[in-house]
């Protein structure tokens, strides 16, 4: 029996010692990971639809960049219908809404929006405005479908400057 509990104790700890390597891995991944921000007026619709579409894309292309929204005048919490339509296309919300603050916007490696923003909170980053795109609440599919495609035209730049 005292044999046996060593032997397993023996596993337990050989097992341990394991565990630390693919954290330490993932951690280094997540630290070299790069951040494009999607803004919109409020965080939660057009900005959330864009960057858990962008999300999806760029893990299964294997793309060291994670997608966050943000929101220059921002609500609570993401409406119903946005939370139903990501779930639908089997997405789900990219974070909890926040705002846009000047520094995260400056560590950004793009910084996308919908809506102006205002000087004092794009600090030094240069945005790309994507307008003329339906707003998700009023009309989900439309712009589900045009960030779709700008965010598919965008990922091959982006694949680009990492590979160099």
């Amino acid at each position: 029996m005292q044999r046996s509990l060593r032997c397993l104790w023996a596993l337990i700890v050989t097992l341990m010692a394991l565990i630390p390597l693919p954290f330490a891995r993932a951690e280094g991944a997540a630290s070299e990971s790069k951040t494009i921000l999607f803004v919109c007026r409020h965080g939660v619709v057009n900005s959330q639809m864009a960057a858990a579409y962008f999300n999806k894309v760029a893990k299964e292309r294997g793309l060291p960049f994670t997608a966050v929204s943000r929101g220059i005048d921002t609500y609570r919490s993401i409406p119903v219908r946005i939370q139903d339509g990501l779930a639908l296309d089997g997405l789900e919300p990219a974070n909890a809404p926040g705002a846009l603050t000047a520094e995260e916007a400056g560590r950004a490696s793009r910084v996308l929006a919908s809506d102006t923003i205002p000087a004092e909170r794009k600090g030094d980053a240069n945005v790309t405005y994507w307008s003329g795109i339906a707003l998700g609440i009023d009309n989900y599919e439309a712009a589900r479908d045009e960030i779709a495609w700008r965010v598919d035209e965008l990922i091959p730049t982006l694949a680009k400057e990492t590979a160099k």
